[in-house]
């Protein structure tokens, strides 16, 4: 996984700091789930999940992620990382940092089949 090849997408939504672009390949989506490898370069940026979930697994690089409550996670190789529904926090990356994701939806966004 960290030498798959991967698409540009940009910058993150809301940088606050630097000029961090992204890149990603997603290996699965289906309904309610997303697996994929994500990259990022140096720069800070708040993210927020209002909806879903992430399981992720660090790759590579350095950083940091601040919690809405004020903790604080060290971003580095094989740091894995839970992040609920609804969770907001800040991205300060100082060295590229590469990660493979699980977006799951949250429970109450998820459908039922036999409900439809």
């Amino acid at each position: 996984m960290r030498d798959l090849a991967l698409e540009p997408t940009g910058a993150p939504a809301r940088v606050l700091a630097g000029d961090p672009r992204t890149a990603e390949r997603v290996l699965v989506a289906q309904a309610g789930l997303e697996v994929g490898v994500w990259e990022v370069t140096p720069g800070e940026f708040a993210s927020a999940k209002p909806e879903a979930g992430e399981v992720m697994q660090f790759l590579s690089g350095e950083g940091t992620i601040t919690h809405a409550d004020g903790s604080v996670t060290r971003i580095a190789p094989g740091t894995v990382l839970v992040l609920e529904p609804g969770w907001t926090g800040t991205w300060r990356v100082s060295a590229t940092v590469r990660k493979v994701y699980t977006i799951f939806d949250a429970p109450e966004t998820r459908r039922n089949t036999a409900d439809i």
